[in-house]
């Protein structure tokens, strides 16, 4: 049986859930932990047994035993560690975003370049039954040629606590939290087009205000919040193509729509998916049957991570993919700063 020996990078909320996953797997062994809050990282080493425990990232590189690291840091903090490992021969998985800025973003995607090893961002509904069916749905040409998009991600009154509120260590709000999953989605249905403009807002005019105490509502520190948890932007493509992002942690409305993608043949959207087209003067509306089961996403994007590195293909969510999400984020926060669209290019690197 193929093992994997890893260490993980980081022990907060997220890496409980990795944590969690791998248990259920012998295939994929975490033999490090590392936090730079020592407690944690004692705490999960015991819970899961692990027999490493470290408050330096560092010190798992050096680990000869290890062939990959899982990244499970606050969003500022995935840089650093991610460039090391590579240049230390370890393959990576890292957490969404890939970073909270472009520039950290084009640093991984070159690591990456001059190292020529596995980095994957974990984005785990490319791993679910809708996505995987909707993607063979539009790599088969069934919407012909795809000329409008929407990608959507939002929360009623759920803004997260914790790291995720600082510009220190969350670097960006909405967006990069839940709305990254949203602009992966679009992208990877249309092909991962090359941005050329983006205008976009960006505020937090509800979260800065109060914290809801309504029934079901998260809680949060208004005092605390930094970043925004509203954003929207459209954003213009070098073949022509159009996107509206929108995302949000609390809006007074209950939804903002779904993501969607439009085409000459056909159109489909997401959540539920369905597939809209026309044929014999008749207006078609399909629900597709799921390319499969849904199991434990999380476990599937590790399971990913490792047959890539055994099979020595491809990154599953490759970093340069990723990077146009990051593109179009700092698109969003710089044109919302500004006032004004803002031209964009994705970095050669």
């Amino acid at each position: 049986m193929k093992r994997l020996k890893i260490g993980l990078i980081g022990t907060g909320g997220i890496a409980q859930v990795h944590m969690r996953a791998l248990a259920k797997t012998e295939q994929i062994e975490v033999v490090a932990v590392c936090d730079i809050v020592e407690e944690k990282a004692q705490r999960t080493a015991k819970e899961f047994g692990v027999p490493h425990v470290f408050t330096d990232y560092h010190d798992i590189l050096e680990m000869d035993e290890i062939e990959a690291v899982n990244i499970c840091t606050w969003n500022q903090a995935h840089k650093d560690p991610a460039v090391d490992a590579l240049h230390a021969g370890k393959h990576v998985l890292v957490e969404k975003p890939m970073a909270a800025t472009l520039v950290d973003a084009a640093a991984m995607t070159k690591a990456v370049h001059e190292t020529g090893l596995v980095l994957m961002v974990g984005v785990q509904p490319r791993f679910g039954s809708a996505r995987m069916t909707a993607k063979s749905i539009v790599d088969a040409g069934t919407l012909g040629d795809i000329y409008y998009a929407e990608a959507v991600a939002c929360r009623r009154c759920g803004i997260p606590g914790g790291s995720f509120l600082a510009k220190e260590t969350g670097g960006i709000g909405t967006t990069a939290d839940i709305g990254v999953y949203a602009l992966d989605e679009a992208l990877h249905l249309m092909g991962h087009p090359k941005p050329v403009a983006v205008s976009g807002i960006a505020n937090n005019m509800l979260g800065t205000k109060y914290a809801s105490q309504a029934m079901g509502c998260w809680k949060w520190d208004p005092e605390a919040l930094e970043v925004e948890d509203f954003g929207a932007a459209s954003v213009r493509f070098e073949n022509g193509a159009f996107l509206v992002f929108k995302t949000s942690w609390v809006m007074n409305m209950d939804s903002l729509g779904h993501t969607l993608v439009l085409g000459t043949k056909a159109g489909i959207k997401m959540n539920p998916l369905t597939l809209f087209t026309q044929d014999y003067n008749r207006l078609i509306d399909i629900t597709p049957a799921p390319a499969g089961k849904d199991g434990d996403l999380f476990l599937a994007k590790n399971m990913a991570f490792a047959e890539a590195i055994w099979e020595g293909t491809p990154s599953p969510v490759p970093a340069e993919e990723m990077l146009i999400t990051n593109v179009i984020i700092q698109g969003l926060i710089d044109s919302a700063a500004a006032g004004r669209e803002v031209e964009v290019s994705v970095p050669e690197v």
